[in-house]
């Protein structure tokens, strides 16, 4: 993929030497510091864009590692979530191009967990299914995940506008906390829940709960939409992928759709030609060709390519002939269309504090009502 990308890059832009992900490049992609660092070229590595997660867009303005983008690509109908998530609210400021979304999803084979749009609507579906396997394989541990998860279930039962005031380590909402909970009890097997207790949270273990439920031991999954990618190849034989169900995951008794935003940001010191070579770079990468390719793995050789099924930030990439012809983009372009923007700032400080508090919480044991 990198080769094809310089290739295609250079052969437009003779000028320009693109180098992508130096072999110096040792950064930790979620630590401000170190970013902040290699864009003003104090670090073994200097670089001059970086792709990274908008959540810590506001910690990387303030350390003063990047700086605005002179202006957007050209003709590009962006998700209005990207946009927003990419800019500097007090300074009303675009800082990122955005380039993917995700968002949380439920991954089945039943339509009726397909339909379920609240947790309790959620647990019941799996209930009803009543299968000799456990219902839900989904790593909701992490100092970035978990407080994720509960954003986005705090946006399920209150609304997109005001989650910005869940960033915070004073209060959480109890019915909130209850929905998760409910959610995390979907994993209980045999007395133990691995959703929450370490045993997918592991590097080697990432893909296991995918790879669970393509092989039928689970009844569903949950992740990003990416998570697809590894399900589909590991379906059993014979098995069409059409009978895989996706939705937006319901965390709460409500169902509103937050999106998470990659971006690339732009050093402090890409300034002049370096700057002139950037935004031909990401007008590159903005377009809906370069996207298609990228997601329909076109990359690989033919007779082994499944979909990245990652979430394009512009819209207009879904109506792609490949995109549009696939079982699975049409439905994640509904799914996430309404979408708001995950907080671009605070959460980096405190993460870890609400890792803390809620993985207590999801962990205690659940009591039946009297």
């Amino acid at each position: 993929m990198l080769a094809r990308i310089e290739t295609e890059f250079e052969k437009a832009n003779p000028d320009v030497d693109l180098v992508l992900n130096p072999s110096c490049f040792k950064d930790d992609f979620y630590e401000p510091a170190q970013i902040t660092s290699s864009l003003k070229g104090e670090g073994e590595c200097g670089y001059d864009v970086i792709e990274t997660d908008t959540t810590i867009l506001g910690e990387l303005v303030a350390a003063g590692g990047v700086r605005p983008w002179p202006q957007l690509p050209k003709n590009i109908d962006w998700h209005p979530s990207g946009i927003a998530a990419s800019t500097h609210a007090e300074q009303n400021t675009v800082y990122g191009v955005p380039h993917w979304l995700c968002t949380h999803f439920v991954m089945s084979r039943d339509e009726s967990v397909r339909q379920a749009r609240t947790t309790s609507a959620l647990v019941q579906a799996l209930e009803d299914r009543n299968t000799a396997v456990p219902d839900m394989a989904f790593n909701m541990l992490g100092s970035w995940n978990l407080p994720s998860l509960y954003l986005d279930a705090w946006a399920d039962a209150n609304g997109l506008e005001g989650v910005r005031s869940a960033v915070t380590t004073s209060s959480y909402d109890p019915e909130v906390l209850q929905s998760l909970r409910a959610f995390a009890g979907t994993c209980e097997s045999s007395g133990s829940n691995p959703c929450v207790d370490g045993t997918y949270d592991l590097e080697e273990n990432a893909d296991l709960p995918a790879r669970l439920f393509a092989e039928n031991k689970v009844d569903a999954t949950a992740g990003y939409s990416e998570r697809l990618h590894a399900i589909l190849k590991s379906l059993p034989a014979g098995e069409s992928p059409s009978a895989i169900k996706i939705s937006s995951a319901p965390l709460a008794e409500g169902s509103r759709t937050i999106l998470f935003t990659d971006s690339y940001f732009l050093g402090v010191r890409c300034t002049g030609e370096c700057e002139q070579a950037a935004l031909a770079f990401v007008q590159y990468m903005s377009q809906a060709s370069t996207y298609e390719w990228i997601l329909m793995s076109e990359d690989a050789p033919e007779g082994s390519r499944v979909p990245r099924y990652l979430l394009p930030a512009a819209l207009d990439v879904y109506e792609a002939p490949r995109l549009r012809a696939d079982p699975f983009y049409p439905t994640l372009a509904e799914e996430t269309r309404n979408g708001g923007p995950f907080p671009n700032s605070g959460l980096y400080g405190i993460r870890k504090q609400m890792r803390d508090t809620l993985q207590e919480e999801l962990s205690r044991p659940r009591t039946a009502a009297p």
